[in-house]
């Protein structure tokens, strides 16, 4: 039986437990081998966007997943010169674990913008796209897209985000309930996203 890798990409910045529940939440609805964590590199999508060091945003995930083995961080795309593209992200898994069944998780909004992509037709053929909903609207799958193969994974609603994070410790709030113990002391240790 092929190795089934689950992919969960974004900025993580910070990652918090909304970020959590939703892993478990798709390994247990999923069953993949492991669950990849994968922070994004230069989001080519949002060249503007200033986001904390990747040192930093790794060892964030690092605190959160620890204890789970089945997660795995990778943290490729932030060793990547120039943008990242999910193609080549694709490509490298596919071509480093041959036979491999990936699946590529990925928001309602990113999939109603994917076929702006670059390469969309290499992401679709090598992964099946696991698309979470926003609560109670359907998905739809944009015009443009090509044929692929598509899954849907509706998830409890986790009113969190990275955003109330960054401005819950700008305004010398507590964050362990948000992000946990050990991201919460990373934070502060590093001094992350303090008002400068």
């Amino acid at each position: 039986m092929a190795v089934k890798l689950a992919i969960f990409g974004g900025s993580f910045d910070p990652p918090h437990l909304g970020h959590l529940a939703f892993a478990r939440f798709a390994l247990e609805a999923l069953a993949p081998d492991r669950l990849v964590w994968l922070p994004a590199g230069r989001q080519w999508q949002k060249p503007d966007q200033i986001m904390a060091a990747a040192v930093h945003r790794s060892g964030m995930i690092r605190r959160l997943i620890a204890g789970e083995p089945r997660f795995v961080l990778d943290d490729r795309e932030l060793h990547r010169r120039g943008p990242s593209f999910t193609a080549d992200t694709l490509r490298e898994f596919a071509g480093q674990n041959p036979g491999v069944e990936l699946m590529f998780l990925i928001g309602q909004d990113q999939y109603a913008r994917l076929p702006t992509w670059y390469q969309v037709e290499t992401v679709t053929a090598l992964a099946t796209l696991v698309v979470v909903p926003r609560a109670g609207e359907a998905v739809i799958t944009p015009p443009g897209l090509p044929p692929h193969r598509l899954q849907v994974l509706a998830l409890p609603e986790i009113p969190l985000s990275s955003t109330a994070v960054r401005d819950a410790v700008a305004r010398g709030e507590d964050i362990s309930p948000m992000v946990g113990a050990e991201v919460a002391s990373y934070i502060a240790s590093h001094r992350l996203y303090e008002k400068k």
